[in-house]
């Protein structure tokens, strides 16, 4: 089957030829669009407080349970006990590990271990090793960014 082609008329005109191409660059643009709208979205949403966390809980709790009021008040009371150690334990945790790379620890240690395989390896087992390395490395941080999107959710 053969299609007669459309002479342009101006701007943006297209023929009949080119419009399915046409048409999937412009939904392949609008899909990248509200991609990184969902993403921009995703990065400017701030950590709830404890006593938001425990209250957003607790509703859910009371629609999925059927809690009566006086369950309400002493679930929310609980909740917001356990929000607030979180919160606590999330601060110490990230102390820590900002101490630790202030220290340099992990990069350090890293480094050894990096030049102790690097005397019993061949040069090719090295690379090898390397690259391995990485790849384990880049895994890794695909699963914590995944992580972090399933807890924004």
């Amino acid at each position: 089957m053969h299609r007669k082609a459309i002479e342009p008329t101006g701007f943006g005109h297209v023929t009949a030829l080119q419009q399915p191409e046409y048409t999937m660059k412009k939904l392949l643009l609008i899909a990248a669009l509200a991609s990184l709208t969902v993403v921009a979205n995703a990065q400017e949403k701030e950590r709830r407080t404890p006593q938001e966390r425990a209250k957003a809980q607790t509703e859910r709790m009371t629609k999925e349970l059927g809690l009566s009021t006086e369950q309400v008040s002493k679930v929310e009371a609980i909740n917001l006990r356990y929000a607030e150690q979180a919160d606590a334990m999330r601060a110490e945790r990230e102390a820590q590990r900002e101490a630790e790379r202030r220290e340099g620890k992990g990069k350090a240690m890293r480094e050894a271990h990096s030049a102790e395989m690097k005397t019993v390896l061949s040069e090719e087992q090295y690379k090898q090793w390397q690259a391995r390395q990485q790849e384990m490395k880049e895994k890794h941080m695909e699963k914590r960014k995944a992580m972090r999107e399933q807890r924004k959710q």
